[in-house]
């Protein structure tokens, strides 16, 4: 996930341009989403403009919402760089937006909830999972992913599943609390289920050589079952292909930064390791599928899972409006809070009521098989760790 592959998105990047503008006009009827999003920058694969403006435009050509108004979405880039957030939110909220969209990390999503909160307007990230982000501005602060306790959770019910006994965990201190808490949940998920986690390593953002963790994984003895990490792009890729090179056959897990098709590029052959907790799955006869159908023949390009992600907030957006009756962010920010089964486009449910801003929803478990991802399973967790949980392994790396 850094600035060597942001090639690949400056399609996006050129779609987002036209969104951003200073100067478009909007209907006095038309309802404004603003999205402070990572346009472009490392975060920018975890983002998605183009599937927010992809169900916006398809709400819209079914009518609109309370009985014709039409949905604008109104985009700053803040560049994967939370400095810039506060500022793109203000911009936007002093452009009339009614719903705030936000950043895929918990830095950047922050500062754009305080300039959110005075005014009582939600703010809904398309593609973060940490549930740092909620807890520290309650009350208007949501998640359309689910949260990485709940991800990890599936992922080590998935993993005891398979049989495996014994697990180690790869931390980061370089990417926000995602890179470093998930993995942990993960350990004490799999604790809770029998299993042992016999240690932590270290890696950095950016690393392209990762002998000397795969010499000392090599060494230990017994080695362990199978690999918990919060990998992001090209990274997890790096460490799957040099692993698989030296003949270090262990699986490795993750969650939703797996799930890009570029990642199975930079694993190649080390792709056989993957396995990895996500939010949705296009199968044949899904919501999923249907949408990137419809996308797609609309001229739009499907990424990865982040562009279901951000029709999906949409979606929820356009629901919160509807049972609100109103566009008032106050009532659209109620209704959020008091979803309860709502169908969604990555999942088949989605629940806010009762969750503080995190919602209740099935996790899909996917695996890499001949270069292509498949689905192995759909978990709703049994246990899930608090998201405040400190827990770490005896040899935790600080």
């Amino acid at each position: 996930m850094t600035t060597r592959i942001r090639n690949r998105f400056l399609a996006s990047a050129a779609i987002v341009s036209l969104l951003a503008f200073p100067g478009s006009s909007f209907a006095d009827g038309d309802i404004i989403i603003g999205h402070v999003a990572a346009a472009t920058g490392e975060l920018a694969p975890y983002d998605s403009v183009t599937g927010v403006q992809c169900m916006v435009n398809i709400v819209n050509d079914k009518g609109g919402v309370l009985g014709g108004r039409k949905l604008k979405l109104l985009s700053r880039d803040m560049k994967s760089d939370a400095a810039l957030a506060g500022t793109a939110a203000q911009e936007l909220i002093d452009a009339g937006a009614k719903v705030l969209f936000g950043p895929p990390t918990d830095d950047g999503l922050i500062p754009a909830g305080q300039m959110a909160l005075p005014h009582s307007i939600p703010v809904l990230s398309v593609g973060s999972t940490q549930v740092q982000w909620p807890a520290a501005i309650p009350g208007i602060a949501y998640l359309t992913a689910y949260g990485d306790n709940a991800s990890a959770a599936a992922a080590a019910q998935f993993a005891t599943k398979q049989g495996y006994k014994t697990a180690l965990l790869m931390i980061s201190h370089d990417i926000g609390s995602y890179s470093i808490a998930t993995p942990r949940y993960f350990g004490e998920t799999f604790e809770h289920l029998g299993g042992k986690v016999v240690g932590e390593l270290s890696w950095n953002w950016g690393t392209t050589d990762y002998s000397p963790q795969i010499t000392e994984i090599a060494a230990m003895n017994p080695r362990p079952d199978m690999i918990f990490s919060a990998f992001v792009m090209p990274d997890g890729g790096a460490f799957m292909r040099q692993a698989q090179a030296a003949g270090l056959d262990i699986p490795v897990f993750g969650t939703d930064t797996f799930d890009d098709p570029a990642m199975l590029t930079a694993a190649g052959p080390g792709s056989s390791l993957m396995n990895l907790g996500s939010h949705g799955f296009p199968s044949e006869g899904s919501a999923l599928k249907a949408f990137y159908d419809d996308c797609t023949a609309r001229g739009y390009k499907i990424e990865n899972v982040f562009f279901g992600l951000g029709g999906e907030a949409v979606e929820i957006v356009r629901h919160a409006i509807e049972t609100a009756g109103s566009d008032d962010p106050a009532k659209i920010n109620e209704a959020i809070s008091n979803i309860e089964d709502m169908k969604g486009i990555t999942a088949n449910s989605i629940t806010f009521k009762g969750r503080e801003g995190v919602p209740l929803k099935d996790v899909v478990i996917i695996q890499a098989k001949d270069g292509k991802f498949e689905l192995a399973d759909r978990i709703l967790p049994d246990w899930v760790p608090a998201g405040n949980s400190t827990w770490k392994p005896d040899n935790a790396v600080e």
